[in-house]
């Protein structure tokens, strides 16, 4: 199924150079979470992000669907 990972701000530099516009969009197997989704990139798991699933706060625990898009940014904010 396709599922779309965005990065936003600072974290879009780990997206590899295919990615468009801070998107890339991904293949993956039925039965993968938002968790498996973001973990393929070097980005912190824990209080330092904020991880969305169609714009709205999930568990990390929870199952994709066909044309889901998880965003993932910092959740520290400069200024």
């Amino acid at each position: 199924m396709r599922i779309r990972v965005k990065m936003i701000a600072n974290y879009r530099d780990v997206l590899p150079p295919e990615a468009q516009h801070g998107v890339i969009e991904l293949d993956v197997p039925q039965g993968t979470t938002v968790y498996d989704a973001v973990a393929r990139f070097p980005i912190p798991l824990n209080d330092e992000s904020v991880v969305v699933l169609n714009g709205l706060t999930v568990e990390l625990s929870t199952p994709l669907q066909e044309g889901d898009t998880v965003t993932a940014f910092s959740a520290i904010a400069g200024g």
